[in-house]
């Protein structure tokens, strides 16, 4: 293959499989609300109060007046990216799938990133929530086994007049879970069909199982359970790449560290625009904003609260609404 000849390389119609592999491998792709981005900061309208019925009597009655306040929430696209440099003699083997190889990792970088910012707030932009989900749920403490947890976590979403639709859990969790049976004697574990893949699900729930970034302490919170319809990722580019011979590597004080050029390599670029933010849905119990998440540690001692990780609010009391 020519060196400037890359059109049969990464054909434009992958961005789509990347993105696909990256949704799979990113625990926030999964669960949360995606919404697309028509410019890089997007208003969204968001229920303030809710609207009430009532009864009309009968005769000559009159239909109550109501109202339906609503706020905006501000989703601001920020850019992430990675570069790596693939060495020419790999472009020019034959027997090497260079796109097979690159893309995975590619889609994994991605995912990490974008998990890391949402769902932790590990070297997040300043227009991300502080602490990602986990820095603004409530905290549980644990129960008499994983199980017990995930179910009390569950229902201190519940309690608050919302629906849990999923859990992101850590990787350890599964194993803690594989153990365990129902009553009947079925795994609590199991799978449920998204698209044209089946997931992992824990009491019906759809679960995603990721690294669990930036935890400290004996019991880090290792479950985050919510009605992840409030928590909004807007997608203001799909993931996009670039490859260029004769591009350079800088490092962050624009050292060249790699030119194409010089060093027969081909630097290669992927890239995407996201924005996020968490929403305090108002809810028939809670009308102020209710907090649509909570977090617990499964690995600590049944009564023990979520060890407090930076960012977090683990160390104050679960609150109907942590952040407006």
């Amino acid at each position: 293959m020519a060196l400037g000849d890359f059109s049969g390389v990464i054909p434009p119609e992958q961005s789509a499989q990347i993105l696909q592999e990256a949704t799979r491998a990113s625990a926030a792709l999964q669960l949360c609300q995606t919404v697309p981005m028509g410019t890089g900061v997007t208003q969204m309208p968001v229920p303030k109060t809710l609207p009430t019925a009532a009864w009309v009597t009968a005769g000559t009655g009159r239909k109550p007046y109501t109202d339906v306040g609503l706020k905006p929430a501000t989703l601001t696209a920020e850019e992430v990216a990675a570069v790596v440099a693939i060495p020419d003699k790999m472009l020019e083997d034959t027997s090497i799938n260079l796109w097979g190889y690159v893309r995975p990792l590619m889609s994994q970088a991605i995912a990490m990133a974008l998990d890391g910012a949402a769902l932790f707030g590990v070297n997040a932009p300043a227009s991300f929530p502080a602490g990602g989900v986990r820095g603004h749920a409530a905290a549980v403490n644990a129960g008499t086994d994983a199980a017990d947890t995930i179910n009390k976590t569950m229902a201190t979403v519940e309690a608050l007049g919302l629906d849990p639709n999923g859990i992101a859990a850590g990787l350890p969790v599964r194993s803690r879970l594989r153990g365990l049976r129902a009553t009947t004697g079925e795994l609590i574990l199991g799978v449920q069909s998204v698209g044209d893949y089946e997931v992992p699900s824990i009491y019906g729930v759809q679960t995603a199982y990721t690294p669990f970034q930036g935890s400290a302490g004996v019991n880090p919170a290792d479950v985050l359970v919510g009605d992840w319809r409030w928590a909004v990722l807007g997608v203001r580019q799909d993931i996009r790449f670039q490859l260029d011979p004769s591009g350079v590597i800088a490092d962050a004080s624009g050292v060249v560290q790699v030119s194409g050029f010089q060093d027969n390599v081909t630097p290669c670029k992927i890239w995407a625009r996201f924005g996020f933010t968490i929403i305090d849905p108002v809810t028939v119990l809670v009308p102020a904003g209710a907090n649509a998440f909570a977090k617990a540690g499964t690995a600590g001692a049944s009564g023990a609260a979520p060890t407090a990780t930076e960012g977090d609010a683990a160390d104050e009391p679960p609150k109907a609404s942590a952040r407006k």
